[in-house]
């Protein structure tokens, strides 16, 4: 009996010393992360991430477009989590049975219009579309300097502007899709496709992605953009100059995240979830992307004190925004043959 008593003490004994001598492994299944923003925006969140977790990650960078397509089309596996982007996005891929049910810890202090009732998405970020202009290609243009600056999308049509302005390709870009999926519920599908081709063709190019419209207005290849305010405040923030005025019914995103149902890393995507609508990273992504947090109290960054929110469409709706994606984008299409 004592033999058996000493060999259970000795087997404790070793386990103990074992656990002293080889502790616990560190995490080494990265969270593999589709981000839809910018990727040194991605890197500072999931950096904080990591230093608080120990969850090591790798960013793949997709626009919007590119996401849905490996998504959907090419039913591209091994992704945990789609990190940012429009909501009608996280739509299409519930509607397509590909997210995870998960309600983030303090999802409760998100608006409703900011999350999926369902819990399959949940917002992170809140934006608007708005009208950007370089301040100083407007005064050196000689047609251009004694106009007002453009307020509305129908100012873009001015003859003064034609091949000086630029909008993002609605089939490719989130920011263009937004556009044109916030026109049409404003106007109606007709009206909205119309206005966006005569956009089109007043445009020198239409641009891949929504920040490749801001880089060019900040470096003044264009005088005049369509884009989301925030990728126009990041230039802004970094000295050049550019007005922002956000037009009458304009269309907004909010940028979601959601965990792929073929996630094999869940319990780490969960965590990131919760990690990005808590107040430290809403504070950080602010102050980054210049986009407005989906929690209250938290002091707006400087650059955000005078968005003139009452100009939002507030009628805009993801789900619908979604639905009609496809068909929205066939007739785009058709028109541009």
């Amino acid at each position: 009996m004592q033999k058996r008593w000493f060999l259970i003490l000795l087997i404790i004994a070793v386990s103990l010393l074992l656990i002293t001598i080889y502790p616990k492994q560190p995490i080494t299944k990265p969270l593999k992360v589709y981000v839809i923003f910018q990727e040194d925006e991605g890197r500072i969140l999931l950096e904080k991430f990591k230093k608080e977790t120990g969850q090591p990650y790798e960013i793949i960078r997709m626009s919007s477009g590119e996401a849905i397509y490996h998504l959907l089309e090419m039913n591209t596996s091994g992704i945990d989590v789609v990190l940012g982007g429009p909501a009608d996005l996280h739509e299409q891929l519930k509607s397509n049975g590909k997210l995870l049910r998960y309600s983030p810890r303090t999802s409760d202090k998100i608006l409703d219009a900011y999350k999926d009732s369902n819990g399959y998405w949940t917002g992170m970020y809140m934006g608007s579309l708005a009208i950007g202009v370089n301040e100083q290609v407007w005064r050196n243009d000689p047609s251009l300097a004694s106009l007002p600056m453009p307020d509305s999308y129908e100012d873009l049509l001015q003859p003064e502007l034609k091949g000086k302005i630029e909008i993002p390709d609605p089939e490719t870009s989130g920011t263009g899709y937004t556009l044109l999926a916030s026109l049409a519920q404003e106007r109606g599908e007709e009206e909205a496709i119309q206005l966006m081709y005569e956009l089109k063709k007043q445009s020198s190019t239409t641009t891949f992605s929504g920040i490749s419209s801001a880089q060019r207005l900040a470096v003044g290849e264009v005088a005049a953009v369509v884009s989301f305010l925030g990728d126009q405040l990041r230039f802004t923030n970094s000295g050049y100059s550019i007005h922002s005025s956000i037009p009458p019914q304009a269309g907004w995103e909010v940028g979601g995240v959601s965990i792929l149902k073929s996630s094999t890393n869940k319990s780490a995507a969960k965590k990131l979830l919760d990690y990005v609508i808590s107040k430290d990273a809403q504070t950080t992504y602010m102050n980054l992307a210049f986009s407005l947090p989906v929690i209250s109290g938290i002091k707006a960054n400087p650059l955000l004190e005078s968005v003139q929110m009452e100009n939002l469409l507030k009628t805009y709706r993801f789900d619908i925004a979604a639905a009609k994606h496809d068909e929205l984008i066939s007739r785009w299409r058709e028109k541009n043959r």
